[in-house]
């Protein structure tokens, strides 16, 4: 797989931010070089925090979340129309079964013909993560007809969290200065999810991060991934 060669791509990841964090740049530069990206989130990130909002509050905060998050792909250049949005229970993934949610993700496979699909690592602290990475895992497995890229990237606040970490990153794509811009301005538009620095959703964290992994692939900025699966 070369990130230049793609036509359509998925996003799949788990709440609201999560495509961001972790591929921000990548589709900020997927679009740029013609690209079409869609992007689908399987849960709202709001219900999990029923224990200190009332139902009226999570309604709003969830209205806000889905405004954000259409702004958000605007910044990336990620067209309305290409964003799907689930309704699967925010860090209560396991509620579901694991074939709903393959169900969920085989049907956007299905609607979109990605030449590649980028979700979750398999090892993030985050439960939902877990599922969204399984599920990835069996609604692109190869078959006769089609063979599909999963490519998994890595979440600021998540990933990293599950020690001792299994991130080993295998594939860097570069980004540019703009790109690097798009994804912290996209970030920034989830008012309820960014964070002041030292926090890794914060702005100089992000940079951060973006110049170390640029620094292991001799470039000055640079996102990660592991490659799942690809093809030759």
């Amino acid at each position: 797989m070369h990130l230049d060669d793609l036509r359509t791509v998925l996003m799949f990841f788990a709440h609201p931010d999560d495509e961001t964090l972790a591929a921000g740049g990548t589709i900020a530069r997927l679009v740029r070089s013609g690209c079409t990206v869609h992007v689908a989130i399987s849960s709202t990130g709001i219900r999990s925090r029923r224990n200190a909002l009332d139902e009226e509050e999570m309604t709003r905060g969830l209205e806000r979340l889905h405004a954000d998050c259409a702004l958000a792909m605007g910044v990336l250049g990620v067209r309305s129309e290409h964003l799907s949005l689930g309704g699967f229970s925010d860090n209560e993934m396991d509620r579901h079964t694991r074939l709903e949610l393959i169900h969920w993700v085989e049907e956007q496979v299905e609607r979109i013909r990605p030449d590649a699909v980028f979700t979750h690592h398999r090892f993030c602290t985050n439960i939902d993560h877990q599922y969204c990475h399984e599920a990835a895992v069996v609604a692109v497995r190869p078959t006769v007809e089609r063979r599909i890229p999963l490519i998994c990237g890595e979440v600021p606040s998540s990933t990293g969290y599950l020690r001792p970490a299994q991130w080993e990153p295998n594939l860097y794509v570069q980004i540019t200065p703009e790109d690097l811009e798009r994804k912290i301005r996209a970030m920034e538009t989830y008012k309820g999810e960014a964070r002041p620095s030292p926090h890794p959703r914060s702005r100089e964290v992000l940079e951060a991060l973006a110049r170390v992994r640029g620094s292991e692939s001799g470039v000055p900025l640079a996102e990660s991934f592991m490659i799942q699966r690809d093809y030759a």
